[in-house]
């Protein structure tokens, strides 16, 4: 389920690049660009920062077929986007959209114990 911030009639008056912004049910922030991939900064030899999968990432950006996504990440901020984000489009001339994904930050949960130890090492 994706939860729309903004309407495509508003964001076209902000920027005409630019398909529609939504939050997924999962936290994953996308948002969805007519742009050709050489505008934007990505290295598709990086992994995103955050926590993700593969499908996950695919889904969000709306490819239901994970064959031909490719997956890389900002290598500087774009727009308003954090450096690091997952950049998600397909390896073909005739791609829709490319899709730039902030993926919610892993994060682990401590016991007091183990927060408040302290160690040699």
């Amino acid at each position: 389920m994706l939860l729309p911030i903004r309407t495509a009639a508003a964001l076209n008056c902000i920027d005409p690049t630019r398909v529609e912004t939504c939050i997924t049910a999962s936290g994953y922030r996308v948002t969805r660009y007519h742009l050709p991939l050489e505008s934007i900064p990505a290295d598709f030899f990086a992994d995103p920062d955050g926590s993700w999968t593969h499908a996950e990432l695919a889904r969000a950006a709306g490819f239901e077929n994970l064959e031909g996504v490719a997956i890389g990440a900002l290598r500087t901020s774009f727009r308003d986007h954090p450096d690091g984000a997952a950049v998600v489009t397909l390896n073909a001339e005739a791609r829709p959209y490319v899709a730039i994904v902030e993926c919610p930050i892993a994060y682990a949960l401590v016991s007091d114990q183990e927060r408040l130890g302290c160690s040699a090492a």
